[in-house]
């Protein structure tokens, strides 16, 4: 499904480390969400708030490792959700829930991603 919007938030701050030669590891944290301007009636609960896109926002965490060879740089990160703003108020931070032993719970929060580049 196409989830667009017109106001994104994103927030990231990542600590890059040597691993081996080209080879180089990342810790990150990232934030955000994607609201709309105006309410739209397929996407209910979408609109921007001044007042709740705090509540709204989503955190996830992770690790990942990067192939630098100088000229382009190929990235694999595992992320997994700290805060799920989907999840009724109350809910919504689910550090509690996290437990990477789980097969259930790699295969529902465990996100690899895959990229050419660095984020920023």
């Amino acid at each position: 499904l196409d989830q667009t919007g017109d106001i994104s938030l994103l927030a990231n701050i990542e600590y890059r480390f040597d691993v081996l030669g080209a080879l180089k590891g990342a810790l990150f944290v990232d934030a955000g969400n994607i609201w709309l301007v105006n309410e739209d009636v397929d996407r209910p609960g979408g609109e921007f708030s001044t007042s709740d896109f705090l509540s709204e926002t989503a955190v996830g965490t992770g690790f990942g490792l990067r192939f630098d060879a100088d000229f382009f740089v190929i990235r694999l990160d595992f992320a997994f959700p700290l805060r799920a703003p989907f999840l009724p108020k109350g809910d919504r931070w689910v550090i509690s829930n996290i437990d990477p032993l789980s097969k259930s719970w790699r295969r529902d929060n465990l996100i690899l991603n895959i990229a050419i580049g660095y984020p920023f």
